[in-house]
């Protein structure tokens, strides 16, 4: 059976996959900040301010998935997270899967230039964008298992789950109707589908839906 840690699961896309990985059969420890949030059955439950986070309470674990969101207006959280979270887990085994965003993926192979490069900073979700991309960077260069997993451009946190999505690099890609869409249940399918598969390990992926 495995075991992992859900980092904010009482938020969307954490309670999505804390639920897949408990039909899985995986013994799932929510840690959120407000346990009266948590809407899904779990294993267990940690009530603890992400940066309270020690490397003990997350020993133990075959995958620990962050799912942090920062608040509106305190998006550079996203580096401070990034900072903490690999320094816990620095010298463990244990793996760890960021939910990213689509504005950190590479245009091209030659990887020079980002998908967040091309959009408008006046863009009201561009802090989000930007602090994630650099955040993205500290997880890469760091000396932790990490998968840093960006969902689609258009991240549907309303669409069904379809079994029906590719995993891909970390080159920003869409399917053959031109599209870049995946919804957060086929997300959090493919989150729990690789923990219990052990893939993608230290890989920077993306994914649409077909």
């Amino acid at each position: 059976m495995k075991k992992i840690a859900v980092i904010a699961a009482s938020g969307k896309a954490g309670s999505l996959i804390a639920e897949k990985a408990m039909t899985k059969g995986f013994e799932v420890v929510a840690i959120v900040r407000n346990k009266a949030r948590l809407k899904v059955a779990v294993t267990e439950v940690i009530e603890k301010n992400i940066f309270d986070l020690t490397s003990e309470d997350l020993s133990g674990f075959d995958a620990v998935v962050l799912a942090y969101r920062a608040p509106e207006g305190n998006e550079a959280e996203y580096s401070k997270v990034a900072h903490h979270v690999t320094e816990i887990l620095s010298g463990s085994a244990t793996r760890l899967i960021v939910v990213g965003g689509a504005g950190s993926l590479y245009l091209d192979e030659s990887r020079t230039r980002r998908l967040v490069d091309e959009l408008s900073k006046d863009l009201p979700y561009y802090p989000t964008i930007a602090e994630m991309g650099k955040a993205s960077l500290i997880y890469k260069n760091s000396n932790v298992n990490v998968t840093f997993f960006s969902p689609a451009d258009f991240f549907d946190p309303e669409g069904a789950e379809t079994g029906s999505y590719t995993i891909t690099s970390d080159i920003f890609e869409k399917n053959k109707s031109g599209k870049s869409r995946v919804s957060y249940a086929d997300y959090a399918d493919a989150v729990v589908n690789m923990i219990d598969k052990g893939t993608h390990q230290n890989e920077h992926i993306g994914i649409y839906e077909n």
